[in-house]
């Protein structure tokens, strides 16, 4: 199994490639960054996959954030205008909105009522590729080709909440703003305060429900385990793992965690990190946003948990490589990465890819 984290600025855009029970290759894409990332990687990335005959066999988009369903949008539109070829051959998109459109009206997207978060939901509408199942904790897992996918959020009552928010034809809340989304709070990077600074037991969770109708997975093949967190809230994540057994005493151990929310503090507690045993985490973004992201506090909840056996070195990799992300532990004395036993990693490639 191969895993690519691709250079999507403070967005989402990753594929798992494995060779699965049939012999053959197949590719799960997750989220698609911003338009623009499909221009900057992924159209690159799906012309591959046509000139070796593979498709993409699954297409996960989490929500309707910009970053995360940005360049499916825009691989959407390149195809309607005859510049590439659909090979997606399943999605799973939890849509915002509750259809019911006639017989009659076969063309729900009109002029009237189209809104850009619908142009998923319309281009799979069309095709008769809509899910055939709303994506929650609640849904039973789906194995494709030996690929063992759980849904860890949204719960059946978040995405309601959801949807009672988006009944009308209002905007969709593609973008994060002041008014949706605790990250934003965050108006200044906190790399000034050295790592020990941060009180682990003081968490204020994230307040969007966008954010928190996430689409958030454990990926297993064979012995190997990916848990994606997209911009879930960790208290529902922490909430999941405990319905499936896992719990500081029997934590869940996994090869990777894509880390919620690009490292937002209001995204990653230290509960959630006390029942996960992995001492890889990814976080995707470029350290150059208005968010403020990634935050030393959530990187501090990872490496600083009480439950972490301290022997063992952590890995974090960082999509980009930026004077940015860089200075995030130059207020901290050099002891600093032996003390706690970690290293960070920077990516100055548009993929951050491993063999697992």
């Amino acid at each position: 199994m191969e895993l690519f984290c691709y250079q999507a600025e403070c967005g989402d855009a990753i594929r798992i490639r494995y060779n699965g029970s049939d012999g053959n290759s197949h590719n799960v894409f997750f989220d698609s960054g911003y338009e623009r990332t499909y221009g900057n990687v992924l159209e690159k990335e799906i012309n591959v996959l046509i000139q070796h005959g593979e498709v993409v066999d699954l297409w996960i988009i989490s929500h309707i954030h910009d970053d995360h369903i940005g360049g499916v949008i825009k691989y959407i539109k390149s195809i309607n205008d005859g510049e590439v070829k659909d090979i997606v051959k399943r999605w799973l998109y939890n849509s915002p909105r509750n259809y019911t459109p006639s017989a009659e009206d076969k063309n729900i997207s009109s002029a009237k009522s189209i809104r850009q978060g619908d142009i998923l939901y319309d281009y799979l509408f069309r095709r008769n590729m809509l899910p055939e199942f709303d994506v929650t904790s609640d849904a039973n897992p789906i194995d494709l080709f030996g690929l063992k996918i759980t849904f860890l959020s949204p719960s059946s009552y978040i995405l309601d909440e959801l949807r009672k928010k988006y009944k009308d034809e209002r905007l969709f809340e593609r973008n994060e703003d002041e008014s949706i989304s605790q990250a934003k709070s965050t108006q200044v990077y906190d790399y000034h305060w050295p790592l020990e600074y941060f009180d682990l037991s003081s968490f204020e969770e994230d307040s969007s429900i966008e954010n928190k109708s996430s689409i958030s997975t454990l990926i297993e093949f064979n012995d190997k385990k990916i848990l994606w967190l997209a911009d879930s809230h960790p208290s529902d994540i922490h909430s999941s793992l405990v319905d499936l057994g896992f719990s500081v005493h029997n934590p869940l151990m996994c090869d990777f965690v894509i880390v919620s929310h690009h490292a937002s503090k209001g995204n990653n507690n230290s509960q959630l990190f006390s029942i996960i045993k992995c001492n890889k985490y990814i976080i995707s973004s470029n350290g150059e946003n208005i968010h403020c992201l990634p935050t030393k506090e959530a990187l501090s909840r990872i490496v600083r948990n009480k439950y972490r056996e301290l022997n063992i070195p952590y890995n974090l990799y960082f999509t980009y490589d930026t004077p940015n992300l860089r200075s995030i532990f130059t207020s901290d004395d050099s002891s600093v990465y032996e003390k706690w036993n970690f290293v960070s990693i920077y990516s100055d490639k548009k993929q951050l890819s491993f063999l697992i």
